[in-house]
């Protein structure tokens, strides 16, 4: 069994749930930062970098006891090391289809300048740690973008392939989204070398760049789409699909719902022609939904007898992942008119996914966000951040009815605490990477975070008023910016 199974009973105690995960994020935080200067490697998934974007997500967070100035200088110092690795550190990726944040240098030279970008609005660039290692960031983005636009002008790769998340398109995507918003948020840099800086990360993150990407991700999408109803022969098929590796996967990693995702991050005039096709396909992929809950991996095929995918509950595959997509996707379905039809089938299959992944959530395979409990929890959390309705005298014993006060919030905590245990008592197997964000106990720590927030929110005197705008899992779900603009 992929999953261990638990009592189903969450007890909602909000003082007792957030002194227990602070103390351990607290403790594992330490533990992280001993263990960074062992690693060899610089990736956002596996490698060190991953450690960083992790401390950059803390201090967002104002965590009692960690302090935001140390959790960025950790950043900027393990950002430093994953620079110099090797002399390959920041070499071109040599196709669009392997050009993302999470596996690729791509992610090393986004987030080195988003560093360089917040830290030039309180202080001269040549003061930073980035001064001179920023420009060959900002030539590599630069040559990966030029280079996956012209492999799409040229067709030069499969019509359907290489837009995922984990490798793809959608991945530097993402990287450009995050610049985006780095450099929207400076006003007034430090001097002319800041201003150049500025100026360089405003011109690889362009609207029109964004729209450039967007446009050949979805004619890929149409393209596969194509393939797939020919090869349905009458069945019906969506309006985008895609494929990684000759697979039309559905999940958050390599799939659909992974690709739409980033999509509806973008800023709303660049992805608004796209909405019908869109939004056709997530009626699809609800249609496809499992009396379980779950999603299969792949799409049908016309000549599949069955599935043997059932318990992958995953992030990177299964209702997790896909959970994180719809529920973008419903902040945006209830405020327009034209979708309103879409309106309450996402919501059953954002109930119907949730109850599965808070029951098979917690994962055997450990702590990480890919493949562990970190993303069921940050599924929950992103039910929790839409569906639930916290407000005074909201019932906190777990029994609340579905959609009410904090029902969703109380599983994605109860979620939280048995990582806590169960991983203390062995029950969870080791990753080969047992610190890494995606894989290890970087992501549970991300996750933990996130929880943190919310009981925090929730126990506070504005507690009506406070609102999360993303379910803030690093590397997916945590773009800020001008997105959801004008919808």
């Amino acid at each position: 069994m992929s999953y261990i199974r638990h009592s189903n009973h969450p007890q909602l105690d909000p003082p007792a749930v957030y002194g227990e995960i602070l103390s351990v994020l607290c403790a594992e935080v330490e533990r992280l930062q001993a263990h960074e200067h062992g690693s060899r490697k610089g990736s956002i998934y596996l490698g060190i970098t991953g450690h960083a974007l992790l401390a950059h997500n803390l201090a967002g967070h104002a965590v009692p006891g960690l302090s935001p100035p140390d959790l960025y200088a950790f950043a900027d110092a393990t950002l430093g090391r994953a620079l110099s690795l090797s002399p390959t550190s920041l070499s071109n990726p040599s196709t669009g289809c392997h050009s993302s944040f999470l596996e690729t240098f791509v992610g090393i030279a986004t987030l080195t300048l988003i560093r360089a970008v917040e830290q030039v609005s309180v202080k001269p660039l040549s003061t930073t740690p980035f001064a001179e290692s920023w420009t060959s960031c900002a030539q590599l983005i630069q040559s990966v973008t030029t280079l996956t636009l012209s492999e799409d002008r040229g067709q030069n790769s499969p019509p359907d392939d290489g837009c995922e998340v984990l490798y793809g398109r959608a991945g530097l995507l993402y990287a450009l989204l995050r610049l985006r918003a780095a450099s929207r948020r400076v006003i007034h840099p430090g001097g002319p070398a800041s201003s150049e800086l500025l100026t360089t990360v405003r011109a690889l993150s362009t609207k029109d760049t964004i729209k450039n990407l967007v446009e050949a991700i979805i004619r890929r999408g149409e393209s596969g789409a194509s393939l797939y109803t020919a090869e349905l022969a009458g069945g019906v098929a969506p309006p985008l699909m895609w494929s990684w590796h000759g697979k039309r996967y559905l999940g958050a990693a390599h799939g659909v719902a992974g690709i739409l995702h980033i999509l509806l991050l973008c800023p709303a005039d660049v992805v608004r022609p796209h909405m019908p096709s869109i939004l056709r396909t997530a009626e699809w992929l609800i249609g496809i939904q499992r009396d379980t809950g779950n999603w299969p991996t792949a799409a049908p095929s016309a000549s599949a007898s069955g599935s043997t995918d059932e318990e992958l509950v995953q992030w990177c595959h299964g209702a997790s992942g896909i959970l994180i997509f719809l529920t973008t996707l419903l902040r945006l379905v209830s405020s327009a008119s034209a979708a309103a039809p879409l309106l309450r089938p996402l919501i059953a299959s954002v109930q119907a996914g949730a109850g599965l992944v808070y029951r098979h959530g917690l994962l055997r395979k450990g702590l990480g966000l890919c493949h562990g409990v970190a993303g069921s929890v940050f599924a929950l959390v992103a039910v929790s951040d839409v569906l639930d309705r916290a407000g005074p005298g909201a019932a906190t014993s777990g029994k609340e009815a579905e959609g009410s006060g904090d029902y969703y919030l109380a599983r994605a905590a109860h979620l939280a605490r048995l990582a806590v245990t169960h991983d203390a008592c062995g029950d969870m197997r080791v990753p080969d990477h047992p610190f890494s964000l995606y894989e290890g106990r970087a992501g549970m720590c991300a996750a933990w975070a996130a929880v943190l927030a919310r009981l925090a929110a929730r126990n506070g005197a504005n507690r009506e008023q406070v609102h999360f705008d993303r379910s803030g899992m690093p590397g997916f779900d945590d773009v800020e910016g001008d997105t959801w603009v004008s919808w």
